[in-house]
């Protein structure tokens, strides 16, 4: 027992001599990794080693006329929250070098409120050539799709398609059924599509397929296979515009291709004409 407890007692006297033997922490002679470590990772640290980092920054500080660790950080966080509070006068636009771009934001806003603009605004009157064909036809559910203006892409042979762009239409002409159909895609991703009748200005008859691409902010019907044909049919030119109307024959949709500006003129004609003949009987 005498030699367990004067074992006890030399490990005892061991151990404060170690403790005298610690070095006390001293930030200075390696400041700069210190002052680093304690905004990084001040959990290596104790609360009085951290005291001494500061007040040895502050002392640097002081002679170098700069901010210390603290003060720095105060700074930081006034300027993020005056960042914060502050806006642009006009917060539609950003400024990049010379140039004004827009912010994605207005530009969505924009484009919502366009489409909204499209859904809503009121559709032309049928025209009375066009409303005696689709009764002759024994057509009914008249819907007007959209006013197209042709694009060099539209009159391209090569490509073979009218583009509609979804922004654009102005009703919805299509059933569930029809919907669903244009959503999916064959093996190859690409979409299958429906089958429609389309009628060009003159009324020919011309059987295409509707397909619906999906792009990365929109998408677009398009009216492929045989479009080709209509364009030789008819002479359609860059920046023509046609209404494109909808209508069924035994829920089968057909779209109807009118160019009113044409048909207007041809109208206009007719009038002067029957005016002029009127004229010489009177006369």
């Amino acid at each position: 027992m005498e030699k367990k407890a004067m074992a006890i007692e030399k490990i005892n006297a061991y151990m404060q001599k170690l403790k005298t033997m610690e070095k006390k922490f001293d930030p200075l002679p390696h400041f700069t990794l210190h002052k680093v470590l304690s905004q990084i990772s001040p959990q290596f640290y104790t609360k009085d080693e951290l005291t001494q980092i500061e007040k040895v920054n502050h002392i640097l500080c002081q002679e170098a006329n700069l901010p210390s660790i603290s003060q720095s950080k105060e700074k930081r966080i006034e300027v993020v929250n005056d960042k914060k509070r502050r806006r642009p006068n006009n917060e539609d636009i950003i400024y990049d070098g010379e140039r004004k771009v827009k912010s994605k934001s207005t530009i969505r806003k924009k484009s919502i409120i366009h489409k909204k603009e499209t859904m809503l605004s009121p559709p032309p009157e049928l025209p009375s050539h066009v409303n005696n064909m689709i009764k002759v036809l024994n057509g009914s559910d008249i819907k007007y799709i959209m006013c197209k203006e042709l694009f060099k892409s539209d009159l391209n042979y090569y490509l073979n398609r009218l583009s509609m762009p979804i922004t654009q239409i102005k009703s919805d002409f299509l059933t569930e059924i029809e919907k669903t159909t244009l959503e999916t895609r064959d093996h190859e991703g690409k979409p299958i599509g429906i089958k429609v009748i389309v009628l060009d200005p003159c009324f020919n008859e011309f059987s295409l397929f509707l397909k619906k691409w999906n792009m990365k902010t929109t998408s677009i019907y398009n009216l492929h296979q045989d479009w080709t044909p209509i364009l030789l049919k008819n002479s359609f030119k860059e920046n023509q515009k046609l209404d494109i109307w909808s209508f069924r024959i035994n829920e089968k949709l057909y779209l109807l291709l009118n160019d009113n500006e044409t048909h207007k003129i041809e109208e206009s004609r007719e009038l002067k004409n029957s005016t002029g003949v009127s004229k010489k009987k009177e006369e």
